[in-house]
């Protein structure tokens, strides 16, 4: 035998990892158990000196007879543990100490209290119940491999083992003509004590599998998805973290049935050229990537705000300042954007959030750049020849019926119908069915902010909104720079006190109705991204 070769040690770590996530969920999981445990126990020590003052015994008398006392300490163990894994950080190392030191040591003093109370065979019975419910609920509770359970609840069964032989031996000595007493009971309680070692390890093995399979699921490069912030028919999008970085993240997920590899090669380019968007109302990509098994995604910065939809379903028509103060902030982000032949192409008040940023408040983010288009046109449902993509409520009109020569002039028709909503609250036009707002679009002309509001709009600012909404790409504004500058002829501002009065005194309970889902129905989807198949008369929600 070569002596110099290293033997293979069975492995101890307390977590899978040596990484915060696997550290935290450990510090978690220790918490409980140990919490559980000591209450579970506690009961018992109460019940137990509670029946002893049933038969006369004063309470005093009953919690100092040994037994009592060590299973006192066997229920602080476990509140110790809960209390060392309630709060704060500790290393694997210490987590291992903590789970197997607390676990062990209560057992054994548990196993001392049965042998000093001398109950006889029945005593190592109740041990042996009191080791399989703990070391069943320890591999439930506590993460950990198959492997490091099956050493563990080895050795803390060992206690109870010892235990049974100790209490057999001396009943032996006791009951003449059954010398067969000690083998006998040390292993049965040894058969159920080997039991219990087989089905804590299934479980863990069980229990850490399926945990396994649900971190791959969650884990996408080097972001791990926490919790689903919104979901479309192009996918989900899920509040992130980093592995490394600390920053709050977005992740949108687009499953491979909806992007075929030519428009996923096409989408790459898109967004690398849309991650060099430097613009501060522009939502920042930080990467994108693909999974093993074709799940398209790409990270964003997290925002924590309202978008222009919640705002007009909660808040109503805003005042023409803001609307001023809101859409300049778009055609910032809009101008640099055109200004490198990105189309936003899904101009709408969802796509854009309002938010404090910086100590900024009123702060716009604009989503989802150039990404519609491109992504959706790879579904095999939707031919990129004949199917026009956008929300009906922002279309402009060639991009219903010339899609495929649209400019960003159609972007500007989008900004003006975007200020036509916040100054009235009510799209341009609406509809039973999307096809009927699509033929408004085409054919109707808009009614003025004044006359849809009921209340008057600065004169300057309604000219420009409806200029903005004309059927000629020509008629319009011919840059995001050009709507900008003439808002900035507006007399009237919304300063940076009006706007954090606001979101002092208004946003709290809107973000409120946010979260849990406050919001107006919208039955005919005219302000979703659709695919609309003028051919066969069809659409379908993309988003």
């Amino acid at each position: 035998m070569d002596s110099s070769r290293p033997h293979a040690l069975p492995d101890w770590s307390a977590v899978p990892s040596n990484s915060d996530d696997d550290r935290r969920l450990m510090n978690q999981r220790l918490a409980y158990f140990g919490a559980v445990t000591c209450i579970i126990s506690g009961s018992f020590f109460v019940v137990v000196n509670s029946v002893s003052l049933l038969f006369g015994a004063s309470l005093l008398e009953s919690v100092q007879k040994p037994p009592n006392v060590l299973h006192l300490v066997a229920t602080l163990l476990f509140g110790l543990e809960w209390l060392l894994c309630r709060r704060g950080r500790r290393s694997s190392k210490q987590l291992n100490l903590i789970d197997v030191g607390t676990t062990f040591g209560a057992l054994v003093t548990f196993a001392a209290a049965f042998i000093i109370g001398g109950q006889g065979f029945e005593a190592a019975l109740i041990l042996t119940l009191i080791t399989l419910s703990g070391l069943i609920m320890r591999a439930v509770v506590v993460p950990g491999t198959a492997r490091r359970t099956l050493w563990v609840s080895t050795v803390c069964c060992a206690p109870a083992l010892v235990a049974t032989y100790v209490i057999a031996s001396h009943a032996q000595q006791t009951m003449s003509g059954m010398p067969w007493t000690t083998v006998a009971s040390t292993v049965y309680v040894g058969t159920w004590l080997a039991a219990t070692v087989a089905l804590s390890t299934l479980a863990s093995r069980i229990i850490y599998g399926l945990s396994q399979r649900v971190r791959a699921a969650t884990e996408l490069g080097q972001y791990t998805l926490e919790e689903k912030i919104g979901e479309g028919g192009m996918g989900a999008v899920y509040r992130a973290r980093h592995a490394l970085l600390r920053r709050p993240t977005a992740v949108k997920l687009l499953p491979p049935e909806l992007a075929g590899e030519r428009s996923i090669q096409r989408f790459e380019r898109e967004v690398q050229l849309t991650s060099g968007l430097t613009h501060p109302n522009t939502i920042a990509i930080y990467d994108y990537g693909r999974t093993p098994d074709g799940v398209f995604y790409y990270a964003m910065e997290y925002l924590e705000g309202i978008t222009l939809e919640d705002l007009v379903v909660h808040d109503g028509p805003q005042p023409p300042a803001r609307v001023v103060h809101l859409i300049k902030q778009l055609c910032g982000a809009l101008a640099e954007a055109h200004g490198v032949h990105l189309i936003h192409r899904d101009v709408k008040p969802a796509n854009i959030v309002l938010c404090v940023r910086g100590g900024l408040a009123d702060y716009v983010k604009v989503l989802d750049f150039g990404l519609v288009k491109e992504v959706a046109t790879a579904s095999p449902k939707l031919s990129a020849a004949q199917t026009v993509m956008g929300t009906p409520a922002y279309l402009a009109p060639e991009a219903l019926t010339r899609p495929d020569e649209i400019d960003s002039r159609a972007d500007l028709y989008a900004v003006g119908a975007v200020a036509y909503e916040l100054l009235t609250g009510k799209p341009v036009f609406d509809g039973a069915t999307v096809l009927e707002v699509c033929a408004k679009i085409l054919h109707d002309a808009p009614v003025s902010p004044s006359e849809r509001k009921g209340s008057p709009v600065p004169p300057a600012l309604e000219t420009l909104v409806l200029a903005c909404l004309s059927k000629d790409p020509s008629a319009r504004p011919q840059s995001a720079v050009e709507i900008s500058n003439a808002l900035d002829r507006h007399g009237e501002l919304w300063t940076a006190l009006d706007a954090t009065r606001w979101w002092e005194l208004r946003a709290p309970a809107i973000l409120a109705a946010v979260k849990t889902g406050a919001v107006r129905a919208d039955p005919v989807s005219e302000r979703r991204t659709v695919g609309i198949d003028f051919m066969k008369r069809h659409w379908a929600a993309a988003e």
